[in-house]
C-alpha cells in the first residue's frame, strides 16, 4: 500500500460513520422540535378556549410556522450531508460569492 493513499474500505467506513453521526444529530433535533411543537399545540388549544381579544393564537401559529421552516432547513442540511449534495443555501451562497456580493 502506498503512503498517502486511503484504503477504500476505511474511506467508506469513515463516510458511513459521518453519515450516521449527522443522522443521529438530525433525529435528536427533530425530537426536540417535536417536543416544542407539542408544547405549542397545547398552548394553542388553551388559547382557542380564551376570549378572542385575549387570544395569543395568532402569535402561537406564527411560532409554529417559524419552527417548521427551521425544521425543514435542518432536514435539508441533513439530507445534503448524508448524500454529499449541496443545500440550496450552499448554492445561493456560492452564487453570491461568485457575483462578489458575499
Amino acid at each position: 500500500m502506498e503512503y498517502g493513499v486511503a484504503d477504500p474500505l476505511s474511506t467508506e467506513l469513515r463516510h458511513l460513520h459521518e453519515t450516521v453521526e449527522v443522522l443521529t444529530q438530525g433525529l435528536r433535533m427533530m425530537a426536540e422540535t417535536q417536543a416544542t411543537h407539542t408544547e405549542m399545540l397545547e398552548r394553542i388549544l388553551e388559547a382557542a378556549t380564551e376570549e378572542p381579544e385575549d387570544s395569543p393564537l395568532p402569535d402561537l401559529l406564527q411560532q409554529i410556522v417559524t419552527r417548521l421552516d427551521e425544521q425543514t432547513a435542518v432536514l435539508q442540511r441533513i439530507e445534503a450531508a448524508a448524500t454529499g449534495m449541496p443545500t440550496r443555501e450552499d448554492v445561493e451562497e456560492e452564487a453570491a460569492v461568485q457575483r462578489g456580493q458575499h
